[in-house]
């Protein structure tokens, strides 16, 4: 990839996942200012400084590129946010300086993890300065060093929260289709992008099924467009409740929908499109009469950009509809 794609895939997926965009903030910051630091004192003989820097930085980085390649930001964040916290107190001790990383690390905890996990290592954080003493002592006004530490920690955990809770309900408007409560096209190609990445770490299989309501619009003029966009909430509460939950359901457009399945291969995925297609068409009607769905399936290969995955699943869906609809087709299943 060019830089430019590079910089435009980093943006893209960052304004996508906040908590991405802290852990990449998070790992800039660490490469831009930590490093360098580390470097200086080094040159400056201060070896056991130095090498708790290079050791942080490293994790750091690290963890953020784990985070990038879609890796578990719960259990990592609860990592980091232990690591750090840990590692905060180590330099505190070693270094009367390093008591004001503490401040930073801090509110970094609050945006990483819930505020069961961050309450708790703050706690921690102020026991071990208490007991340890020193670090407090050198800055001369060692309780009001403390007051500030924990005052930090509250106004960062309670904004954490409300901003929290501020992006889910954003991240709503902006990823659920408002009509069927499905998720949008928008949402598909992030997480398109987050399945490639995480098929490319774990070598799990991954399918892709492009799901088409039969003559669609023949409803909308026969019946209208209200018992229309029944019909297409009615199709979306038949797709999840008949398919895992892991599996995720997005309105590409129209009455076109995609499902992202992870950890399942091509028997999988015939079994279960099979299945959905029968409870679709014996579950779905207007005004008596049956509605099908023509289903198209991918599973994703070794190297492939989501644009191939996906049209290679849009043409079995064009196979199906040109067979006759009311058809399964998966690309390389005769």
């Amino acid at each position: 990839m060019t830089p430019r794609a590079v910089l435009a895939l980093l943006r893209q997926r960052t304004r996508s996942d906040f908590r991405l965009g802290v852990y990449v903030v998070f790992g800039a910051l660490a490469v831009v200012i930590l490093l360098p630091i580390a470097f200086v004192r080094l040159a400056q003989g201060a070896t056991l400084h130095a090498a708790v820097d290079f050791a942080v930085v490293a994790f750091i980085v690290g963890a953020t590129v784990h985070a990038w390649r879609g890796g578990n930001l719960d259990r990592l964040g609860m990592l980091v946010a232990f690591a750090v916290a840990s590692g905060g107190c180590i330099v505190a001790t070693i270094s009367p300086a390093g008591l004001y990383w503490l401040y930073p690390i801090v509110m970094a905890i609050a945006f990483m993890v819930r505020p069961r996990v961050s309450i708790p290592l703050y706690a921690g954080v102020v026991l071990w300065l208490v007991i340890e003493g020193d670090a407090l002592a050198q800055t001369g006004q060692p309780l009001a060093a403390l007051a500030a530490i924990i005052v930090n920690g509250v106004f960062a955990m309670i904004f954490a929260e409300r901003t929290g809770e501020r992006r889910v309900q954003l991240e709503q408007l902006a990823t659920l289709d408002a009509l069927t409560g499905a998720e949008n096209r928008r949402a598909l190609e992030t997480e398109l992008e987050i399945a490639i990445a995480g098929f490319r770490r774990d070598a799990r299989p991954v399918a892709l099924a492009v799901l088409d309501l039969d003559h669609f619009k023949t409803i909308n003029d026969r019946f209208g467009h209200d018992e229309g966009d029944r019909v297409l909430q009615r199709f979306v509460q038949l797709v999840q409740a008949s398919v895992r939950r892991t599996d995720r359901l997005y309105r590409y457009g129209g009455e076109e929908f995609v499902l992202l399945m992870p950890a399942t291969d091509e028997l999988s995925l015939q079994l279960a499109m099979s299945h959905l297609r029968s409870q679709i068409r014996n579950g779905l009607t207007v005004r008596g009469e049956a509605v099908t769905v023509s289903i198209g399936g991918a599973i994703l290969r070794t190297g492939e950009r989501r644009e191939a995955w996906f049209a290679r699943a849009d043409d079995a869906l064009y196979r199906a509809k040109q067979a006759g609809r009311n058809r399964l087709e998966i690309d390389g299943v005769d």
